[in-house]
C-alpha cells in the first residue's frame, strides 16, 4: 500500500477533475442565476407582474457567469500538469453523496414548492407565482451542477487519460 503522501496515478486524475468541476463551477452558478432570473421574467410576462427582479437576476447571472468563465480560462486552457490531488477520500464521499444530495433536494423543493401553491392563502397569486417559477428552475440546475461534478469525479481517470492524449504531439 502507498504512503498517504505518495502521489499515484489517481491523484493526478482527481487533480485534473477538481480542475475542470472548478471550472465548471465558476461559470454555471451565474448561468443558473441568469436562468432562474430568465424563468421570473416569462412567469411576469404571463402573470403581468413587473419583471424587474428578474431582469436584474438575468443580467447579474450573465456578467457573474461571463467573469467566470474569463476568470477560469487559465485553468480551462492549461496544458500543465496538474499537482497530485491527496483528498481521495473526499472525493469518494462526494461521489457517495452528491446524487442522493440532489435527488433529496429536488424532492424536497418540489414538495416546498407543492405546497406552497396549493396549500399557502397566496401560493396562486400572480405575484407568488415569478418566485415559484425560479425556485422551480433554481433546484434541478443546481442539481444537475452536482451530477456533473460528481460524474467528473467518477470518470476522471478517463477524462485525465484523454487530456493526456491530447496533450502529445501531432494531436489536436
Amino acid at each position: 500500500m502507498k504512503a498517504a503522501t505518495e502521489a499515484t496515478p489517481d491523484n493526478y486524475a482527481l487533480a485534473y477533475a477538481q480542475r475542470r468541476t472548478w471550472v465548471l463551477g465558476s461559470w454555471s452558478y451565474g448561468a443558473i442565476l441568469a436562468a432562474s432570473g430568465t424563468a421570473y421574467v416569462l412567469a411576469s410576462a404571463i402573470t403581468g407582474n413587473d419583471p424587474e427582479t428578474g431582469v436584474f437576476m438575468t443580467v447579474l447571472g450573465g456578467a457573474i457567469a461571463g467573469l467566470g468563465w474569463f476568470a477560469s480560462a487559465p485553468k480551462r486552457f492549461s496544458r500543465k500538469i496538474p499537482k497530485p490531488s491527496m483528498d481521495v477520500w473526499r472525493a469518494e464521499q462526494a461521489i457517495r453523496i452528491n446524487k442522493p444530495a440532489a435527488i433529496a433536494s429536488n424532492v424536497l423543493m418540489a414538495a416546498i414548492l407543492l405546497a406552497a401553491t396549493f396549500l399557502a392563502p397566496r401560493g396562486m397569486a400572480a405575484d407568488v407565482i415569478p418566485i415559484t417559477a425560479m425556485l422551480s428552475v433554481w433546484t434541478p440546475l443546481v442539481g444537475a451542477l452536482m451530477l456533473r461534478a460528481t460524474k467528473l469525479l467518477v470518470e476522471r481517470g478517463a477524462i485525465y487519460d484523454r487530456w493526456l492524449q491530447s496533450r502529445e504531439p501531432g494531436n489536436s
